[in-house]
């Protein structure tokens, strides 16, 4: 599986005073969860407009998959004291920079923290939380197709996204980003026919100052192509995202789509240069009623439990521990056995997590990973009959919990296969469609589909994982099983 290990923060250079003790609750919408220690209104506020966003980007490209396989925890903070309680490393260095907003990917869910003290500083053309929503667009669009998009695409894409801007009655969608365009006029631009080509293993990506121009031109060629001419060519845009997600060449679908680089890129150099730039406004989803979103306050070993989970995401072993401390001291916390779990796995004390995984499993954490880690861990090598029912058992629960739990489909997939069951594909190929780009279930289903004696078809999903495959060990593996597999059936 390969996680968004990103943790991107906006900046912010103001301070408010510390306050007493905090009362954390949980303000749930239709889609987010959010915990906060800054009270219902402005917590309800911040719900609203991820509500807001999330349908935006639903009726704006059709084609997004929005509803995330890999659970998203919002964390809503009144103020730098509070973040800086979540995100210590920022404080610990002379001169760092104090975030406004922080975004970070933990092996169980990913995490976004919001300030709420500058929400107000919210203007016509800069987003506060501009880095954390650059993220979210991320992981809609990474899941949202079966192949890895074009740089250019996905990351000018989720830029121009992140600039959203959600105001009481209307949307604002892709204001320019200020600090893009004077990278772009004080720097060297890249020609579009290069742009257009880079991809993961390029010096423009992998060099962390080139990444930054890069982004900058990747973004204004999207606004480009969303806004410029008074938005003609977003249609064509659409169409090329399409063709892509459906499989097309992308360089074969760009000129389809959107005509030659080459011709693009004098209208490109045209609309950079100029000093006024366009942008779309739209209503708000007037079906979302902050009226309707639940209030729930926590229990102090709840509030704790989530606050450990956060910490080992951030890989802050001290304060993790501090707070799985305080969530025991507090009462009953199985979350807090389940971040105990996985910062002793993040330590490689593999047993150890086992154990606290299992403990986690026993008080009914409402963490889907810890049922699939568990099963994960107790399948080793051959296992007995007992020990598949048992795995079978947990990522049942896994998958209850999470019905959009992917890896968990894959692995209950294969558990089943071993046990004889013959639904044991309709849970692969459940896997593959909610991850169509995963080689890994591409693999599981050539398992599966092996143990039945179907190898034409157990092939095709090798091959598939093959033409996935973005690192050497995924090659490596699916060049193994295609190896193995043709020989079987020779």
């Amino acid at each position: 599986m390969k996680y968004l290990g990103l943790l991107l923060v906006t900046l912010t250079v103001a301070a408010t005073p510390a306050h007493a003790a905090d009362q954390w609750i949980e303000v749930k919408s239709a889609h987010f969860a959010v915990t906060s220690n800054a009270g219902e209104g402005p917590t309800k506020t911040l719900a609203w407009q991820l509500e807001q966003i999330r349908s935006a980007i639903g009726v704006l490209w059709p084609w997004a998959q929005v509803d995330l396989n890999k659970p998203l925890s919002v964390f809503v903070l009144k103020d730098e004291t509070s973040m800086r309680a979540m995100a210590p490393r920022y404080w610990e260095e002379k001169g760092a920079v104090h975030p406004a907003t922080l975004w970070v990917g933990g092996r169980d869910q990913n995490f976004l923290a919001l300030r709420t003290d500058v929400e107000g500083r919210d203007t016509s053309d800069s987003n506060p939380y501009i880095t954390s929503y650059f993220s979210y667009v991320s992981l809609i669009l990474q899941q949202s197709v079966g192949r890895s998009l074009p740089l250019w695409f996905s990351r000018g894409l989720a830029g121009v996204m992140s600039n959203t801007i959600v105001r009481d009655s209307k949307i604002l969608l892709g204001p320019p980003i200020r600090w893009h365009l004077e990278r772009i006029h004080n720097g060297i631009r890249m020609k579009l026919p290069a742009l257009v080509k880079v991809t993961r293993s390029s010096p423009e990506y992998r060099n962390g100052e080139d990444l930054l121009t890069f982004d900058a031109e990747a973004w204004a060629l999207v606004h480009f192509l969303m806004f410029g001419e008074n938005g003609e060519r977003w249609p064509k845009l659409d169409q090329f995202a399409k063709m892509v997600a459906r499989g097309a060449d992308p360089d074969v679908a760009f000129r389809e789509a959107l005509g030659s680089p080459e011709q693009l890129d004098g209208p490109f150099v045209n609309y950079v240069n100029r000093s006024l730039y366009s942008y779309r406004q739209v209503n708000v989803d007037a079906s979302v009623k902050r009226e309707g979103f639940t209030i729930t306050k926590l229990a102090p070993a709840d509030a704790a439990s989530r606050r450990a989970l956060f910490h080992v995401a951030m890989q802050r072993p001290v304060e993790a521990r501090t707070a799985i401390a305080d969530a025991r001291k507090a009462g009953e916390a199985p979350d807090a056995l389940a971040a105990e779990g996985i910062l002793l796995e993040q330590e490689g004390k593999s047993d150890e997590a086992q154990a606290a995984y299992a403990r986690a499993a026993e008080a009914e954490t409402k963490d889907a990973y810890v049922y699939y880690r568990l099963a994960s861990l107790l399948w080793r090598g051959n296992a007995d009959q007992d020990t598949l029912l048992r795995v079978e058992k947990l990522l049942s629960k896994a998958i209850g919990l999470n019905t959009r739990f992917a890896a968990a489909y894959a692995l209950i997939g294969e558990a089943r296969a071993a046990l004889g069951n013959d639904q044991a594909i309709g849970m692969v190929s459940r896997a593959i469609a909610l991850e169509p780009g995963e080689p890994a279930f591409h693999i599981s289903a050539a398992n599966v589909l092996w143990r039945a004696k179907q190898l034409d078809e157990a092939i095709k999903h090798a091959q598939a994982a093959q033409a996935l495959a973005d690192t050497e060990d995924e090659r490596r593996r699916a060049a193994d099983m295609l190896e193995r597999l043709t020989r079987a059936k020779g």
